[in-house]
C-alpha cells in the first residue's frame, strides 16, 4: 500500500528487483521458440526471459510465445481475466494472495531492456457490483490506497471500462492508477504500475511519453 508507507513502497522496489539485472540484460535472447505452457516445460528449454526462468512466476503465464515483443499473456489463477505481462517482469510469490476465484492481489517487479524499472501491483475483486454505487466505491478505495485526489479519464470498449488516473508522490513516487471492470455483473482489476527516483535520481525513467505508453498498454490488456 502506498499510504503511510512510503519506505514500504521503496523496499519492496529494491527487493523486487535484486538479482535480476543481469536477467534483464540477457532476456532478449531465446532459446528455440515453443507454444506451451511455462510450467510444463523444462527451465533449459525455456526462453531466457526473467518472467519465464522464476518459478513462481511463470506458473501464470500462459504461452512460452510471446504474445508481441517484449510482452507474455499472464492468466490470473481466479481464472476470471487476463493481461499482458512484460518478459522482465517478475512476482513477488510469498506476497501472493488468492481466495478461490472471488479475489487475488500480487505485486511485480519490472526491469526493462533499457535498464529502467517499475513496479506492478494488481488486486482483482468480485465483491463489488459494477453499478454506480459500486464503481465509486472501488475508485474512492484506489484513491484512499495511493493516498492523494486522483481525477479519472473514463475509457470505454471491448466488453469493459477502464477508469485511470495519474499520481505523483513526494519522494519521488509517480505512476498511473486504474479500475477495470467488465460491462456487466460483478468484479474488477485494480492496477497501480508506479516508478521511483527516491533512491538514486539516475535511475529516473524512462521518458514521461515511454512511462505513461507502458503503464497503459498494461492496463489496455486486461480482458474478461
Amino acid at each position: 500500500m502506498f499510504i503511510k508507507g512510503k519506505g514500504i513502497v521503496a523496499l519492496l522496489l529494491s527487493s523486487l528487483f535484486v538479482g535480476g539485472c543481469q536477467m534483464s540484460d540477457e532476456q532478449s535472447r531465446k532459446t528455440k521458440p515453443l507454444d506451451q505452457k511455462p510450467s510444463e516445460v523444462a527451465i533449459e528449454e525455456l526462453p531466457n526471459a526473467r518472467a519465464l526462468q522464476d518459478e513462481f512466476t511463470r506458473d501464470m503465464i500462459k504461452s512460452t510465445k510471446e504474445t508481441e515483443k517484449g510482452y507474455y499473456t499472464l492468466e490470473s489463477k481466479t481464472g476470471e481475466y487476463e493481461m499482458l505481462f512484460p518478459a522482465g517482469g517478475e512476482i513477488d510469490g510469498i506476497g501472493y494472495t488468492r481466495k478461490g476465484e472471488s479475489s487475488e492481489a500480487f505485486l511485480a517487479g519490472i526491469l526493462y531492456n533499457d535498464k529502467t524499472e517499475a513496479l506492478l501491483r494488481i488486486k482483482y475483486t468480485n465483491a463489488l457490483f459494477n453499478d454506480e454505487t459500486g464503481i465509486g466505491y472501488a475508485k474512492e478505495l484506489l484513491t484512499n490506497s495511493i493516498g492523494e485526489d486522483m481525477e479519472f479519464d473514463r475509457i470505454d470498449g471491448k466488453g469493459k471500462v477502464t477508469y485511470i488516473a495519474p499520481f505523483t508522490m513526494d519522494e519521488g513516487l509517480y505512476g498511473y492508477a486504474a479500475y477495470i471492470h467488465p460491462d456487466k455483473g460483478w468484479g474488477g482489476v485494480e492496477i497501480v504500475y508506479s516508478g521511483s527516483c527516491m533512491d538514486n535520481p539516475k535511475s529516473c525513467g524512462p521518458e514521461e511519453e515511454e512511462f505513461k505508453k507502458r503503464a497503459y498498454k498494461l492496463i489496455s490488456s486486461v480482458k474478461f
